[in-house]
């Protein structure tokens, strides 16, 4: 027992020395695990830095899995837009507008672009769908360039330029060859309608229907690509269920990757209030609209009816992510 009330035990000054080392070591864990942070909070911070001002080399289309493109169509200025996206009964489709016809085919360029060729490709289209898509991707292009003001668009359509058609084996026939091929089948068709009186008035009015619906496997050829089946690391497909208003809908959520992020900031930035489309194995699978610029590591497209369409969007990338 202490001879004086300040004198303190052995075991006293033990259980201090003991309390004093865990405060400090408590000090010291806390410091170094916010040390940690802070660390990886700036070199994070650096590196998106980098990322987001990253220059991308323009990507190529995925035909066979998921490409994501843009198609410059600005909310409020549905008269002039190059296309337009309709989503009706479960269904998403891209049309192409009668402003975007005229950007592909103007009146004012050379005799390669005039209306009559225009016809000859529905005319192809009809009788061949694929030779006809192959035949009018050139001229998508060709009017995207006008559209987006770029120089030299009409040097993307040339009479000697291959087509390269789907299953076909053998030299390529040029685009000339193939124009004058279906001509030549447009005149025999007219003189026939002409002799029997069928159609008459259709053909010799010379008016093309716009608003025709354009496949997905051309869209990926001929818009713009701003990420393809590589930039996606998972997706998830999460179920809203039925209530008494509304049926069974369903929510994509997309994880990009570092790349993906990168590219997609990059686009958002300059093409705000415009669609981009998803097309999975050629088929336009459904579409979204950039509201902002977004540096986001994950998308979510709400409210999507259809539930084989959105399963497919949500295979194709986890099947991809698990094949790397």
């Amino acid at each position: 027992m202490p001879l004086f009330t300040n004198e303190v035990t052995p075991e006293y000054q033990a259980a201090e020395r003991v309390v004093l080392m865990r405060e400090r070591g408590t000090r010291a864990l806390l410091f170094v695990t916010l040390s940690v942070f802070v660390v990886w909070f700036v070199v994070g911070k650096v590196r998106d830095h980098f990322l987001l001002q990253q220059t991308w080399e323009p990507l190529t289309y995925d035909a066979a899995n998921l490409t994501v493109i843009g198609v410059l169509d600005h909310r409020g200025d549905y008269e002039h837009n190059f296309f337009k996206v309709v989503q009706s009964n479960k269904t998403t489709r891209v049309e192409l507008t009668g402003t975007g016809s005229d950007y592909c085919f103007p009146p004012n360029a050379s005799k390669l672009f005039d209306s009559h060729i225009e016809e000859i490709i529905r005319g192809a289209q009809n009788v061949d769908g694929k030779v006809g898509d192959a035949m009018l991707i050139p001229y998508l292009k060709a009017g995207i360039a006008r559209y987006q003001q770029k120089p030299n668009a009409d040097s993307l359509v040339t009479a000697d330029m291959p087509i390269e058609i789907e299953g076909q084996t053998g030299k390529p026939s040029t685009l000339g060859e193939l124009l004058t091929k279906y001509e030549e089948k447009k005149k025999a068709k007219d003189a026939a309608e002409e002799d029997t009186g069928a159609g008459s008035g259709s053909s010799a009015a010379g008016s093309v229907e716009h608003g025709k619906v354009v496949a997905g496997d051309l869209l990926i050829r001929a818009c713009p690509v701003l990420l393809t089946t590589k930039c996606f690391s998972s997706a998830e497909l999460i179920t809203q269920p039925a209530n008494g208003l509304a049926d069974e809908m369903y929510t994509v959520r997309l994880n990009l990757t570092p790349e993906g992020r990168s590219r997609f900031y990059h686009w958002s930035r300059a093409h705000e209030n415009e669609s981009i489309v998803f097309v999975v194995k050629g088929n336009v699978t459904t579409a979204g609209r950039v509201t902002q610029v977004l540096d986001i590591n994950w998308w979510e497209i709400n409210n999507i009816r259809d539930h084989a369409s959105a399963k497919s969007l949500v295979d194709v990338v986890n099947s991809n992510s698990k094949s790397n």
